[in-house]
């Protein structure tokens, strides 16, 4: 009888270990398939804008290898630097459930056939290698942004802050003058704003890829575990 006892209790516990483990399991599942939505909403997002700044760079380029300017060349070339050249599109990933699943040892709960290879073919190194691949992509705009200085002028395009200390940019001066137009100057800048247009070539080649992985898990994740 005690033995009996004792093997009940062993089951009963083993029971209520196995309900409490799966609760854990599907809370997990449904925070990751909220993550890979936000997710995929943004890389389309941010895939959008790079592929909007492709064409804006092409523009650039072909302006500051033209010649002569005019003065509506001169304008134009302050309006494509500002949209498409100085500035970063990078995805910033909604990695919270992965964190947690890998700092608690709780990657264990989802262990079925397939599961946690799905789920690092998304988190592991694709998506690290995207990051990284943003941060060189930053260095290359963090160059264009400082070598900008010796051909636009900034208090051109100043911000101001407002009463509401809110930056408000000024109206636009009918003429804007370049500080230079210096043929050599312009063309080792063109040179470096379509180097940075390579990076985000590499770069939106990655994500499409991450968009991609992004959706099979997230299909997977719910015809797997049966949540939207």
């Amino acid at each position: 009888m005690i033995f009996l006892a004792v093997t009940m209790g062993f089951f009963a516990e083993s029971i209520r270990e196995h309900l409490a483990d799966h609760s854990k399991e599907m809370q997990y599942v449904q925070s990751m398939v909220a993550d890979l939505k936000n997710d995929t909403a943004m890389l389309r997002d941010v895939i959008d804008v790079n592929v909007t700044r492709i064409s804006g760079i092409d523009s650039l380029s072909f302006l500051l290898n033209k010649t002569p300017l005019t003065a509506d060349d001169e304008k134009q070339l302050y309006l494509l630097n500002r949209r498409y050249a100085s500035n970063v599109s990078s995805m910033v990933w909604n990695d919270g459930t992965i964190r947690q699943l890998l700092t608690s040892g709780n990657l264990r709960l989802l262990s079925g056939r397939g599961v946690s290879d799905s789920i690092m073919n998304y988190y592991g190194p694709n998506k690290d290698e995207a990051t990284g691949q943003a941060d060189i992509l930053f260095e290359a705009v963090r160059r264009v942004y400082f070598a900008s200085e010796d051909i636009f002028d900034r208090s051109v395009i100043k911000e101001n802050l407002n009463k509401d200390s809110i930056f408000v940019r000024k109206s636009l001066p009918a003429t804007m003058k370049l500080l230079t137009k210096e043929n050599t100057v312009l063309k080792k800048y063109s040179q470096m704003v379509l180097t940075t247009q390579g990076l985000i070539n590499n770069y939106l080649d990655m994500l499409f890829h991450m968009y991609k992985r992004a959706e099979n898990l997230l299909l997977f994740l719910q015809n797997k575990y049966d949540v939207n």
